[in-house]
C-alpha cells in the first residue's frame, strides 16, 4: 500500500471518528479527540489541486446593497475524476477553497478551506465537510445521494459554485457522476435535461 493510501485510511480513520453522525454541524478542533486543522493541511499537502479557472471557479458568494461581493475561488483536487463513488465514500478531500470573507450556509472563515466528502453521515449517507483554518473547525451536512452519470466520462477534475435558492452549494465532478455540497432542488435535476425549457410556439 503507499504512503499516500496509507495516510489517507490514518486520517479518514482519526477524521470520521471526531464527528457528529446526524444533521448539519459545526465540530471544534479543540476537542480532543477531533482532527487538528494541521492534519488536514498536511493531507491537503500531499494533492494536487488545479488552479486554472474554467477548471477551478470563482463567484462573489455575498450580497451587500444590491452589489454581488466577497469573492471565493474553489480549486478542485486533479485526480477526482478518476475516482468512482466507492472510493469517495472511505473519505477524500474533493477541492480547496481561498475565499475573500466568511460564507456560513458553507461553512467557509476567510483564507484557506478545505472541501471532504464521505459516505458516514447517519444511515448511510454522504457527509460533507468543509473545514475553515480561519474558524478552526469544520461544518458537516448530510445528503442522500450523489448525481449518477453512467453513461459520462469526465476528461479532467471540475469544481464550481452553484446558485441554488437564495443560497451558493459547491459541486464537483467524479467518474461517473457529480458530488454536491448538499441536498440538491428538483430545479437542479430539471436543468440536467438536455431541453430544460422548451420553446413555446
Amino acid at each position: 500500500m503507499s504512503t499516500t493510501w496509507t495516510f489517507r485510511r490514518r486520517a479518514a480513520v482519526l477524521l470520521l471518528t471526531a464527528l457528529a453522525t446526524s444533521g448539519t454541524a459545526t465540530i471544534s478542533t479543540a476537542q480532543a479527540d477531533a482532527p487538528s486543522i494541521g492534519m488536514i493541511k498536511d493531507y491537503a499537502a500531499r494533492l494536487v489541486f488545479d488552479t486554472v479557472l474554467g477548471a477551478a471557479d470563482a463567484q462573489p458568494l455575498l450580497v451587500q446593497n444590491g452589489r454581488r461581493v466577497g469573492w471565493a475561488k474553489i480549486e478542485p483536487w486533479r485526480d477526482a475524476f478518476l475516482m468512482d463513488a466507492a472510493r469517495l465514500a472511505a473519505g477524500h478531500i474533493l477541492a480547496r477553497i481561498y475565499s475573500e470573507s466568511g460564507y456560513p450556509p458553507l461553512g467557509l472563515g476567510r483564507g484557506a478551506n478545505w472541501w471532504w466528502v464521505d459516505k458516514r453521515g447517519a444511515g448511510g449517507r454522504w457527509r460533507s465537510i468543509v473545514y475553515s483554518e480561519a474558524l478552526k473547525g469544520g461544518k458537516i451536512t448530510l445528503f442522500d445521494s450523489l448525481v449518477s452519470h453512467p453513461d459520462y466520462m469526465w476528461g479532467q477534475s471540475i469544481a464550481r459554485f452553484v446558485a441554488v435558492d437564495s443560497t451558493i452549494m459547491m459541486w464537483h465532478g467524479i467518474q461517473h457522476g457529480c458530488v454536491p455540497s448538499g441536498p440538491l432542488p428538483l430545479a437542479y435535476f430539471r436543468l440536467e435535461r438536455a431541453d430544460p425549457f422548451g420553446t413555446t410556439r
